[in-house]
């Protein structure tokens, strides 16, 4: 398992900037992600992803449960509006992870 970084970029769509995603897999099932958009990120470690690649684990998670896990950042404190700002960004991470396969 590689413990390099790997990047998704879902280039501007759906009133979005660019989303750059930064996957780090550590060993199977243990990972983590730096979602970046429009000057601020979002990132969590995951440990119990059962086998998976970061990238599986986060391409099948409910948004919300992500939403939840990668929670406020210091720019973009926890809101039901900036809650539904990182869904989109997310289903866009998710849209673009889905077309790499």
């Amino acid at each position: 398992m590689s413990k390099t970084a790997e990047l998704t970029i879902v280039p501007h769509s759906d009133g979005l900037d660019e989303v750059v995603a930064y996957w780090r897999n550590f060993e199977p099932g243990k990972g983590s992600v730096v979602l970046t958009c429009w000057g601020s990120a979002w990132t969590c470690y995951f440990g119990g992803m059962m086998g998976q690649t970061i990238q599986e684990f986060f391409a099948g998670c409910g948004s919300d449960y992500l939403v939840n896990k990668l929670g406020c950042t210091q720019h973009l404190k926890q809101s039901k509006r900036n809650d539904a700002y990182l869904a989109k960004i997310i289903k866009a991470v998710q849209a673009a992870l889905s077309k790499e396969k």
